[in-house]
């Protein structure tokens, strides 16, 4: 018996399966290739450097080293305010050395539990700082005793904003374990309530070259107003040009930024420590115009 052979077309038909399969194996080869081409890298992060040892202190002046001014948490969400302003609790790091060569009280704010969101992370930000001064201390300048002599570090701060959503304060310190006049130091912490940020000058200011144009002109003539017979230009003019480091030490007001001056910035009285108030009214130009900040600016 003979098989009759299919027609044709009928052979044409069976293969069509085959033809589709492999059109779409290599369509979506295709696009896969496409897909691999187009799509955007995704980016690892690296870890972070460890932190290098905390710098040693100069001969003179004993002035403890300034930690830093950038925010201490990496971009936290913003978390729900208050309305009332958050509860500032002193606190102090004292310590006396059992040989007798030294003693030390710094005292520094506190955020109370429970009256802001950001409490605990800011407190340890600003209590491992503090901790980390006395360290330096003790194992620097203090660690040379002098016979008859009692070196010794003070210091306390001052609150100058406090509302439900900023908080700015300014701790000052004197320290008499190097020979000679006794060292003024200083440091101001700023922070945004709602997301635990210490602020930055970048954070005030967008335009850190204009800001700094008109913050050195303004301070310039506000400090001759304060120092009067003490402001000697050739100083101050070099203390206060628009440079970033020269005005490292702010904190928000009421009425304006505050900016402070260490001992010999701006003046060679080794007593004081000047600071100047710039007003909201001329810093509307320059300062960011909204948050917070544009509101206390007045915006």
């Amino acid at each position: 018996m003979f098989t009759r052979r299919r027609s044709l077309l009928s052979r044409a038909f069976d293969l069509v399966p085959v033809f589709a399969l492999v059109g779409v194996g290599v369509a979506a080869v295709f696009i896969a290739m496409n897909v691999l081409v187009t799509w955007a890298p995704i980016s690892v992060a690296s870890p972070s450097p460890s932190s290098s040892p905390g710098p040693t202190f100069p001969a003179t002046p004993s002035i403890l080293a300034v930690v830093t001014d950038t925010p201490f948490l990496t971009p936290a969400p913003s978390a729900s305010l208050p309305s009332t302003k958050p509860t500032i609790i002193k606190t102090a790091v004292s310590a006396a050395d059992p040989a007798g060569a030294w003693k030390v009280y710094l005292a520094y704010p506190t955020f109370k539990d429970g009256t802001t969101p950001w409490a605990q992370p800011m407190n340890a930000d600003i209590g491992d700082e503090m901790q980390t001064r006395v360290a330096q201390w003790e194992n620097g300048p203090a660690a040379n005793p002098r016979p008859g002599k009692l070196n010794t570090l003070y210091g306390s701060f001052v609150t100058d904003l406090l509302t439900p959503e900023l908080a700015s304060f300014t701790v000052t310190w004197t320290d008499d374990s190097n020979p000679g006049a006794v060292q003024l130091g200083v440091e101001t912490l700023t922070y945004d309530l709602s997301s635990g940020q210490r602020l930055a000058f970048d954070d005030l200011f967008p335009d850190a070259t204009i800001a700094l144009a008109t913050i050195s002109l303004q301070t310039r003539s506000l400090l001759q107003d304060q120092l009067g017979t003490a402001y000697n230009p050739a100083i101050a003019e070099v203390g206060t040009n628009p440079t970033t480091s020269n005005f490292t030490d702010w904190a928000l007001t009421t009425v304006g930024v505050k900016f402070v001056f260490p001992q010999y910035q701006v003046t060679d009285r080794a007593d004081l420590q000047p600071a100047v108030v710039v007003p909201w009214a001329t810093l509307k130009p320059v300062i960011v115009q909204s948050g917070p900040l544009a509101t206390l600016a007045g915006f």
